[in-house]
């Protein structure tokens, strides 16, 4: 696997762009790299490693980033809006502030990653694995969590309201009675603890 610093991962995009051409970077090594405010919209990164770098301000907006493994990057304010990322590895990432709104993050493992006052609208998030993951005060309005894993996930402050909550395991995560929950839905049936 190839390693590549953020200036030829800039000029890689930016020679595709002016060729009128999507940028691609199929399995390039970016471990530790930093793109920090890079705008990487619509980049093709399928199943690239991407440990611990600092993509944080980056601009993803409907990136093909499925498979990629991100543990412990800092994608601190980043847009992923649109993004495909289903099947990443996104455990452990720092996603403060993140755009995910309907973002595809169907099968990725976002297991004890902070989600803080991210925006997940419209994301859909089926059989993803959140345990553990900090979701205090995230935006997860209308997104779909049916069959995701949010054992032990912090959901005080969240807002799920008319999220799809359908055989999601909720099972010691945490919420406030600023939780909101979608209509007719009682968290106390399905083992999550308040927590005022």
């Amino acid at each position: 696997m190839t390693t590549l610093t953020r200036g030829q991962v800039l000029q890689i995009i930016e020679t595709a762009r002016v060729k009128g051409e999507t940028p691609e970077l199929f399995g390039t090594g970016l471990a530790e790299a930093e793109a920090l405010r890079a705008d990487l919209g619509g980049a093709k990164l399928n199943k690239i490693e991407i440990l611990r770098a600092k993509f944080s301000g980056a601009d993803l907006l409907r990136a093909n980033l499925g498979g990629v493994d991100f543990r412990g990057a800092e994608l601190i304010g980043a847009n992923l809006s649109q993004a495909n990322l289903s099947r990443a590895d996104l455990s452990g990432t720092n996603l403060y502030m993140a755009n995910l709104s309907e973002a595809d993050l169907g099968e990725a493992n976002v297991s004890g990653a902070k989600l803080v006052r991210a925006n997940l609208t419209y994301a859909n998030l089926n059989q993803a694995n959140l345990s553990r993951a900090n979701l205090r005060s995230a935006d997860c309005s209308k997104a779909d969590f049916s069959q995701v894993d949010l054992r032990e996930a912090n959901l005080k402050r969240a807002n799920l309201n008319q999220a799809n909550l359908k055989e999601a395991n909720l099972r010691a995560a945490t919420y406030d009675q600023a939780t909101a929950w979608p209509a007719n839905f009682d968290p106390s049936q399905t083992g999550a603890i308040r927590e005022d």
